[in-house]
């Protein structure tokens, strides 16, 4: 096991270290690297060079004038995804699941969202807040807290018979130990060495092995009462025959290449370019020097003292003789082409990333409404496939964390917010219309109440199951017949105002 955990590393190392090419490969390490050491390539899984995804969203690598885009490509995503709402059959459950959501997560998940598709892969922790932290409130215990850790540096592994169950997580932790305490009053700083701690977490216990002293450390062991690890590989579009998940920079990283190099051209030829060169034509150089120059003339004999140096600094105006010409001689510039290859190289990246113009501020004034919402299409039906991708792990954090509180894990229904404000205009309206339809449907008696319920909730996704809301609409008109005041008139039928107030659907006449 430490053998092949070694190769392992030692692969992982030497990949980061191939050269960046051309192609999207450069952000991936294959199998070449045995093909480097026995001369035949293997067919082993790929896996995302971190190093360079990292860079590209920083924005400070060796190709800065095109990476710019980088961040803009994963961070609108980000945002459009959003956070999703959560139903369940139990309203105390949605209420507690909805508070970790939208008040003790919201910036771990968008934290880990962005982090897998900027590096196809990231890893997830649940936490429960240590109980003698002084500044930790009731609440925050029982939400228990989320952690964003770098999949470099965990290593999880799974039940041969069901991958779902983690059996065993590594995490390898970079710590500061104090040697000695040191001395204030004579002035003796503490030692501090750094250490490389490995903690291992099964579903039984918590226990840290200090490599570089090569002893456990059993202080900080503790049971596991939880019985499961709590961490959640979070992948990218996972691609089973590359055996992981996939960037979005992988598409898009040669045209931000050679962005950067057209650019890179372009500003060289424009410092070329911009300075003129001065042509003179003169009859006798020597007026012309002291004229301009005095300071390369001999004040005692008016002459021009050998091997005088003249400075243009600061010479806005010059004196000729006449018969003299001067003129400015300026090279024609290539950037009117540049901008050509600049604004196409653009287009390549938009349709690269999927990621419409206007995500990087570039929309013209006279751009049609139809333009822009024929980019905006695409990018909507894109969000809707990472939301998709991201439900099955926020049901599992979800789920964890209903068994740290003592309750019975669930798997809950996940609905997201509109991405577009325009879109919950156009949603309203298509559903009043379907209402419409079913309400002459039900009462000519073609469908049936739950058909009627169930086309109703494609467009409530926080509509219980049918039975359970049947009962609730059944409570609720019995509060509402309850609260209603009883009047008699002398006809025996009840007054108009409630005698006209409209039948619920699916009630008797």
């Amino acid at each position: 096991m430490k053998i092949t955990s070694k190769i392992g590393e030692m692969i992982t190392d030497l990949s980061r270290y191939i050269p960046l090419s051309w192609n999207n490969s450069s952000l991936r390490s294959w199998g070449r690297i045995f093909t480097y050491f026995w001369g035949e390539r293997r067919q082993t899984p790929s896996k995302v060079n971190y190093d360079v995804t990292r860079t590209l969203y920083r924005n400070d690598g060796d190709i800065c004038l095109g990476s710019g885009f980088a961040k803009p490509i994963v961070d609108l995503q980000v945002s459009f995804i959003g956070l999703p709402v959560v139903n369940t059959e139990n309203e105390a459950t949605n209420d507690f699941l909805n508070e970790c959501i939208q008040e003790y997560w919201v910036a771990e998940i968008q934290q880990f969202m962005r982090d897998a598709i900027r590096d196809s892969k990231t890893v997830v922790r649940v936490r429960r807040p240590d109980i003698l932290d002084p500044l930790m409130t009731l609440d925050e215990a029982e939400h228990c807290a989320l952690e964003i850790v770098p999949p470099e540096t965990v290593t999880i592994e799974r039940n041969p018979s069901n991958k779902n169950i983690i059996e065993r997580a590594i995490v390898r932790h970079t710590m500061l130990i104090v040697k000695t305490q040191g001395n204030p009053a004579t002035g003796q700083d503490p030692v501090v060495e750094e250490h490389d701690i490995l903690e291992i977490v099964t579903r039984e216990n918590y226990r840290f092995f200090d490599q570089t002293d090569n002893q456990w450390m059993t202080d900080l062991a503790a049971d596991n009462r939880d019985g499961f690890v709590p961490f959640e590989e979070v992948y990218h579009e996972w691609d089973a025959s590359l055996q992981s998940g996939q960037s979005d920079y992988e598409s898009v990283l040669p045209f931000m290449r050679a962005f950067h190099d057209v650019l890179t051209q372009g500003l060289q030829a424009h410092k070329y370019h911009s300075t003129p060169k001065v042509v003179l034509s003169l009859q006798d150089v020597a007026p012309f020097i002291k004229n301009n120059f005095p300071e390369a003339v001999d004040p005692t004999t008016g002459q021009i003292m050998p091997h005088a140096e003249i400075s243009w600094r600061g010479r806005e105006i010059l004196f000729l003789q006449t018969g003299d010409d001067m003129k400015f001689l300026e090279a024609h510039s290539v950037l009117g082409d540049t901008n050509t290859l600049l604004e196409f190289l653009i287009d390549c990246i938009c349709v690269a990333s999927e990621t419409p113009e206007w995500a990087f501020m570039r929309v013209s004034g006279g751009t049609a409404n139809s333009d822009r919402n024929a980019q905006t299409v695409p990018f909507l039906k894109k969000i809707d496939k990472k939301r998709q991708g991201f439900q099955r792990p926020i049901q599992n954090l979800l789920k964890m964390v209903l068994v740290m509180s003592g309750m019975i894990p669930v798997r809950a229904k996940l609905a997201w917010e509109m991405a577009r404000p325009d879109d919950l205009v156009v949603h309203m309206q298509a559903f009043q219309q379907l209402v419409m339809g079913l309400e002459v449907a039900l009462q000519s008696g073609e469908i049936s109440d739950e058909t009627y319920m169930r086309m109703i909730k494609q467009f409530l996704p926080a509509m219980k199951s049918i039975g359970q809301e049947k009962k609730d609409a059944s409570r609720d008109e019995q509060k509402r017949q309850a609260a209603l005041p009883v009047v008699q008139t002398q006809t025996g039928l009840p007054p108009p105002e409630i005698r006209n107030r409209p039948v619920p659907v699916g009630a008797k006449q």
